[in-house]
């Protein structure tokens, strides 16, 4: 009697079960069903050019050569610090990886392989790390360190509290452990460092570039949207937090670089600009067209200030 009150329940529970809607997400697809396709990055297509530079009161160009030659998306060059390579992120469709070209050799050689997306590559001072951004579905759209021998072993280089927002570009002094960074989301700059739980607000209307530490200094530098919608580069000292203008830009592109002497460059309309402390406004350096380049809006330079890598597209004939 007890088995046959044993299997009715039986039965009435199986044909409960059997009644409960399983929700679409838990679905999975049959051996033979091809998988939901991808979603683009819509990335745009640029190249990287390197150019020998020799830096003075009038810096000189030469010898331009593109070092990316290939269609898709090569991005964000950040040389390391012996300067005998530099860091790019490079995409295709639907994402982006870090790669490094050997300027000796004329080779790139992937560093990354994930299933996120990979923006913003620096090297350590040693050369022993790389720190990223890591964006994408199931990235947690922070900065990201990763071990340099071998293992491909990361980690969050900041801690939980500061990831409230976001990060799309940032600067890291190795020496000191500050890092600035501009929210993606929030349009401001803020303060933190590696072993801190809290970030500090800085300033709000910061225009999206990457910040940087400038040479010679533990400063760093942003750029910010006055109220009346003038835009400059500031410097943030990071002991007192205090700000102060550098200098207004010249046009609409907001991605400029620190060259190793202290001076700042920028390109506006493909024309190449530089300024330094005491100079009334921006001189003319180089016009890229002349060199067979167009559409430049980012560069970078080498530590020894002797190559710089710009962003851009071959002239179109």
């Amino acid at each position: 009697m007890r088995d046959l009150k044993f299997k009715r329940a039986f039965c009435l529970i199986m044909v409960a079960l059997s009644c409960v809607s399983v929700p679409a997400y838990a679905a999975q697809a049959a051996p033979n069903e091809d998988p939901a396709p991808r979603e683009k990055a819509g990335l745009p297509e640029t190249d990287i050019f390197l150019f020998d530079i020799i830096l003075g009161q009038a810096p000189s160009l030469s010898n331009p050569r593109n070092v990316t030659t290939r269609a898709g998306y090569d991005n964000q060059p950040s040389f390391t610090a012996d300067s005998q390579s530099f860091l790019y992120s490079r995409g295709d469709d639907y994402q982006t990886d870090v790669y490094e070209y050997d300027i000796k050799i004329g080779t790139s050689t992937q560093i990354t392989n994930t299933i996120t997306s990979e923006f913003s590559p620096v090297s350590s001072p040693d050369n022993t790390t790389i720190s990223f951004v890591s964006d994408g579905p199931g990235a947690a759209q922070t900065i990201v360190t990763m071990q340099r021998d071998g293992s491909g072993k990361t980690s969050n280089l900041l801690p939980g509290d500061t990831l409230r927002e976001p990060i799309g570009y940032y600067a890291w002094n190795h020496g000191t452990g500050d890092v600035l960074y501009w929210s993606r989301y929030g349009f401001n700059v803020s303060l933190t460092d590696t072993d801190g739980a809290q970030s500090r607000y800085i300033s709000g209307n910061a225009v999206p570039s990457t910040p940087y530490v400038i040479p010679s200094t533990n400063k760093f530098s942003f750029v910010h949207r006055q109220g009346d919608e003038s835009v400059w580069i500031k410097e943030l000292d990071p002991e007192t937090h205090s700000v102060r203008p550098l200098t207004a830009l010249n046009g609409p592109n907001a991605n400029y670089a620190w060259a190793p002497d202290g001076s700042v460059f920028i390109i506006q309309d493909d024309g190449l600009y530089r300024w330094q402390v005491g100079m009334d406004g921006w001189a003319d350096v180089a016009e890229l067209p002349d060199y067979g380049i167009e559409g430049v809006a980012r560069l970078s330079f080498s530590p020894d200030g002797k190559s710089l890598a710009v962003v851009g597209l071959a002239v179109t004939p």
